[in-house]
């Protein structure tokens, strides 16, 4: 069976082009992938746009789509060159946008309408109304937050599938407490630069919801000095065991998180979601 046949769909991240061919090899329908400024994974897990062709053609030959992950809020002084770059990037072939700003999704909508909108975790997404926005605007899929509670992603899941609208639930990743729905609040928002993005332009960097870098404060190790761990510490989660929920609820798509994992992890990960969703897929 192809995996463009499968009932339900498995996302994981590609951090850079030498980790393609590994990817390529496991059981995955997508895969999803930064671009380089514009990303809120560090410089060295971005890819080039000069490498985006290479990755659209070679997944695309083993049946897999690619999804660039442009989930930032630009300011306004950086709302032309982030829409100059993502108009560069989609004429390389991509298959979907997963982002958090709507003026971005309505210009993709009208410019590419063929290109899939998704939206992010950033969309801070908690109610059925807010959802429906989205899909006002054109958006195909939503990705709810892990932090939201079954019976929501129930109630959002069965709401959106009346408008033709999927959801998809991210799996694994970093939970924190300084982290809500994907927009981070110990992040270097106040501690912006300008440097050269590399990209022929001048950008801010140090917001990790912008362009810029992040402190990746949710994967360090939090301690007090009397060696207790603190509150605020972020657990790694890997929410399999509420795969047959998700999937009696409607949910269409499952992520994996983290980029930057080494390929070994990611491939047990994505074995462990395979074999679990086809044991319940004949009970959906």
């Amino acid at each position: 069976m192809s995996v463009l046949d499968k009932r339900y769909e498995i996302i994981v991240p590609c951090s850079h082009i030498e980790q393609l061919p590994c990817i390529l090899n496991m059981d995955v329908d997508a895969l999803y992938f930064g671009i380089r400024g514009w990303s809120r994974s560090n410089r060295e897990l971005e890819f080039s746009i000069f490498q985006v062709e290479e990755l659209c053609r070679r997944s695309h030959g083993k049946g897999k789509k690619v999804l660039l992950s442009f989930n930032l809020m630009p300011s306004p002084m950086e709302v032309e060159q982030a829409w100059i770059t993502l108009r560069e990037v989609l004429l390389k072939g991509i298959d979907g946008v997963i982002c958090s700003d709507p003026s971005l999704a309505m210009r993709i909508r009208d410019s590419f309408p063929q290109t899939e909108v998704h939206a992010s975790l950033g969309t801070l997404i908690l109610s059925s109304e807010e959802a429906l926005f989205w899909g006002d605007i054109g958006v195909k899929r939503i990705v709810l937050s892990p932090h939201l509670t079954l019976e929501e992603i129930q109630e959002l899941s069965l709401c959106l599938s009346h408008r033709g609208i999927e959801t998809e639930v991210m799996l694994f990743g970093v939970r924190c407490q300084a982290t809500l729905l994907g927009i981070c609040r110990m992040s270097s928002y106040f501690d912006m630069n300008l440097e050269n993005s590399g990209l022929r332009t001048v950008i801010w960097s140090g917001s990790s919801k912008r362009s810029g870098v992040c402190y990746r404060t949710c994967a360090q190790e939090w301690k007090e000095v009397s060696g207790r761990e603190w509150v605020w510490s972020p657990q790694v989660y890997w929410d399999i065991e509420k795969l047959p929920a998700l999937l009696q609820s409607g949910v269409k798509a499952f992520k994996i998180g983290s980029r930057g994992m080494d390929w070994e992890r990611l491939n047990t990960l994505v074995k462990a979601l395979r074999e679990k969703m086809r044991e319940e897929e004949s009970y959906v």
